[in-house]
């Protein structure tokens, strides 16, 4: 299945909403995670910054796959980049671990 291909490099998986999720993990076989589930906001609060020039944007009321794609994968990487500085700052110093000594 050429989407079991083009993911096959990707440890873990992520989708907006439950629906998708269980159809995706049905379809692949793998479990997909849901980023609702971390509190993403709706794909439809997104200000995009991706231009793009496919026809769907004729219709006031069709969403971008292209541009929600991009829109929650530029979320979800700002949310682990978050985590991973909260849970572990990179090249701690003397002054860093005072500020988490505070915290």
């Amino acid at each position: 299945m050429v989407i079991n291909e083009a993911v096959a490099g990707f440890a873990h998986l992520y989708t907006y909403g439950v629906s998708k999720c269980t159809f995706l993990a049905g379809l692949m076989g793998r479990p997909i995670h849901n980023e609702e589930d971390v509190n993403c906001p709706s794909p439809d609060s997104f200000n995009h910054d991706l231009l793009c020039i496919l026809s769907c944007h004729k219709f006031p009321k069709f969403a971008c796959a292209n541009k929600t794609a991009h829109s929650l994968y530029n979320w979800l990487m700002y949310y682990l980049q978050k985590k991973d500085f909260v849970q572990c700052p990179p090249n701690m110093t003397r002054h860093t671990a005072e500020i988490v000594a505070a915290l």
